[in-house]
């Protein structure tokens, strides 16, 4: 069986996407006993801090073994390497059961955004148009992730905020896109223009490129008890039963609570699952899993 891709990306930061990675990956990995693997593809590292903590991560950039140096090895260096030989197996210092969690790593660093510039100014030297650009690396990765599917049956990619060239081909490989927001009106201002983006606006027919899988799955997270996140979240709820809608929604909304605030940076301690998260969160992330599953498989929120 094929493993699954699943894009976590949006326009903002600072929506609860990385949250939404790691506790997804540890979620999945409690429940299927399985190696999950996380694909950290934005510069700022921090799903790869969370899972990997300071002193590992440190080893892996010092000995390139993170996503941008495999970019590296393959367009500039000319080695034909392949990204299973970057994942760092069984990253979790998180138990269930009495075992570590079987989650996996490919590690990044801030060097990457640096990188995406390179690319993108030595393709245009050689007569690259930005088409070209996420073509180029799109046939890169696509080859990497199948090889990696064989593996892993969940692959969480962490995208970058905004639409870099990884992203856009993060999201168009997905079998499954998750755009974590949280239900006020700054976080959600703008959502609609890029849930159409690649799907159906003008960047989804630029291209060759095949359009994403499926549209794409909000997920309202740090969810409050106001009037404003209760508004909010009926109004999002309302657009995605809409006929053609941008998005569909997850019935699942994550709370805001201190303990997942506090999870992140639990990474020099050894915790169970449960006492991680929360025995009153497990439950929801649980939930959150089974309908994540239930969209790959054609069923909507």
């Amino acid at each position: 069986m094929t493993g699954k891709i699943i894009a976590v990306a949006n326009m903002k930061g600072g929506v609860g996407k990385t949250t939404t990675v790691v506790s997804l990956a540890e979620t999945l990995a409690a429940g299927l006993a399985k190696p999950i693997l996380v694909v950290d593809l934005d510069a700022q590292a921090n799903a790869s801090i969370c899972l990997a903590g300071d002193s590992l991560l440190a080893d892996l950039i010092e000995g390139g073994r993170t996503v941008d140096a495999f970019i590296e090895d393959n367009l500039f260096l000319s080695r034909r390497v392949k990204l299973v030989d970057y994942v760092q197996k069984q990253i979790s210092n998180v138990t269930h059961r009495g075992n570590p969690l079987p989650v996996s790593l490919v590690a990044s660093s801030s060097h990457l955004r640096l990188l995406e510039r390179e690319i993108v100014f030595a393709l245009t030297e050689r007569k690259f148009g930005l088409n070209a650009i996420v073509g180029h690396l799109s046939k890169l990765m696509d080859r990497q992730f199948r090889e990696l599917a064989a593996v892993y049956p969940y692959i969480i990619i962490d995208c970058a905020p905004g639409i870099s060239a990884l992203t856009e081909v993060s999201i168009r490989l997905a079998d499954l896109v998750i755009v974590p927001t949280i239900a006020d009106f700054l976080s959600t201002f703008g959502l609609e223009t890029f849930c159409s983006s690649l799907w159906r606006g003008p960047l989804a027919q630029r291209t060759s490129l095949p359009l994403p899988k499926r549209p794409p799955y909000v997920l309202i997270t740090r969810k409050r008890q106001t009037n404003e996140h209760n508004q909010t979240a009926a109004l999002m709820r309302q657009k995605a039963r809409e006929p053609d809608p941008a998005f569909h929604i997850f019935k699942t909304e994550v709370p805001e609570k201190i303990k997942i605030a506090e999870a992140l940076g639990r990474i020099s301690v050894f915790p169970t699952f449960t006492n991680k998260w929360g025995a009153d969160v497990v439950p929801v992330l649980g939930k959150l899993a089974k309908e994540m599953r239930e969209a790959l498989n054609g069923a909507q929120s």
